[in-house]
This record gives C-alpha cells, sequence and structure tokens, in this order.
C-alpha cells in the first residue's frame, strides 16, 4: 500500500468505528500510558491539541505536578517546536491551538513527548497528515516520544523513509510497543 492509501484506510476505519468508540479507545490509551515508566517518571511533558479521531491527551494536561508543552511555530527557526502551555492561545495555519508569545523548551528539557499520528507500526514509525511538522520535533529534542493511537492506527508496516524519526513507543488501548 501507499502512504496516501494507508491513511485513507485507517480514516476509513476510525470513520466507521465512530468518534464516541475511538474516544473511548483514546481514553483507555491514555490510562495506559498513565502506568508506562516513563510517563511516571516525566515531569516536563510535550503534548498536543488533539484533531478529532486523534487521542485525547487534554484531561491529563491539567495536572499541577507536571509542566506540559504544546507545538508552536518558532519564527526564529522557522520550525515547530515545544512551547510551554500559556493562558491565551491562537489558532495556527493546521487548524490547532498554540501558546500567543511562546516560551520554547530548549532541546534537552523535555523528558517526554507525546506524539499523535495517522499510524504507526512496530518499529517505530509514524505516519502523520499530509501537513506535518512532528518530523522537526522529533529530530530537534532529546526526549522519550511514545506515540499514542487506537488499535485501528497499527498497522503492519508503514513505507516511510529510512531517516524518518521514530517512537520509542506506541501506546494503544490494547498494546504498548516497545520499537
Amino acid at each position: 500500500m501507499t502512504i496516501d492509501e494507508i491513511r485513507d484506510s485507517v480514516k476509513g476505519q476510525l470513520h466507521s468505528m465512530g468518534l464516541p468508540i475511538v474516544e473511548a479507545n483514546g481514553f483507555l490509551a491514555v490510562k495506559r500510558l498513565k502506568s508506562h515508566k516513563d510517563y511516571i517518571a516525566s515531569k516536563k511533558i510535550g503534548a498536543y491539541a488533539p484533531q478529532p479521531e486523534q487521542v485525547d491527551v487534554t484531561h491529563i494536561m491539567t495536572q499541577e505536578e507536571r509542566e506540559f508543552y504544546i507545538p508552536a511555530l518558532d519564527e526564529d527557526l522557522g520550525i515547530y517546536r515545544m512551547a510551554k502551555m500559556g493562558d491565551t492561545f491562537k489558532r495556527n495555519q493546521y487548524g490547532t491551538v498554540e501558546p500567543i508569545n511562546p516560551e520554547f523548551a530548549e532541546k534537552d528539557e523535555l523528558d517526554l513527548i507525546l506524539v499523535p499520528g495517522i499510524a504507526f507500526d512496530d518499529e517505530g514509525r509514524r505516519l502523520g497528515p499530509e501537513l506535518d511538522f512532528y518530523d522537526d520535533l522529533l529530530n530537534f529534542y532529546n526526549a522519550v516520544f511514545i506515540g499514542l493511537a487506537v488499535d485501528a492506527q497499527r498497522v503492519k508496516e508503514l513505507p516511510v523513509p529510512d531517516d524518518s524519526p521514530k517512537v520509542d513507543f506506541v501506546i494503544t488501548e490494547s498494546f504498548c510497543i516497545e520499537a
């Protein structure tokens, strides 16, 4: 299958499952994440503002014992980086929110980054949406990367370039795979 065929197939599976089922399975994936050793040990976590049919992590982003960061455009570098959650947000070109006046995390500052995707395979390869900036984030930061998905987003193999960044773990409602 081509990348576009995989994208269409996974999106079709998610759509046929229905948003309530995808949300419930995503909730179970987050529950599994919360018992993961790297999550438990993390104090500074990169997360994301979820799009429909992505695992919703917003309910864990209020934990006072952790600092959360979300992607924002670093106009000086011309790439997306993780910015500390603020009180005011704006919509970016991808339709998600990012902090106004972002305070960016440095290269080694984050313990963990939660990564959304359209699909993941057992080798830690990730397929993002057509307009995707997560490769820049994964290449920029030195952290543990955990891909969050539902079982329907787990595929046997992704035909992505060998030099594409990988996640360290893939967590779904049923699996925790160390890549």
